[in-house]
């Protein structure tokens, strides 16, 4: 579990931008909600990134 928790900022990136193309190829893209929640992962996963390496550094 702990592998999994190290790179969950990219995962997140990952399922943001996922979220974000599923809208531009289907009829949800008129829908804020989905499209809100691929920013907020997005968001989310650059946040839990900074924060993994900041937490893997010396300094």
């Amino acid at each position: 579990m702990k592998k999994y928790t190290k790179n969950i900022g990219l995962i997140l990136i990952v399922l943001g931008t996922l979220a974000l193309i599923a809208t531009r190829f289907s009829y949800f893209s008129t829908h804020n909600e989905l499209l809100i929640t691929g920013l907020l992962c997005i968001v989310a996963g650059i946040y839990f990134h900074i924060r993994s390496i900041k937490s893997d550094s010396l300094y």
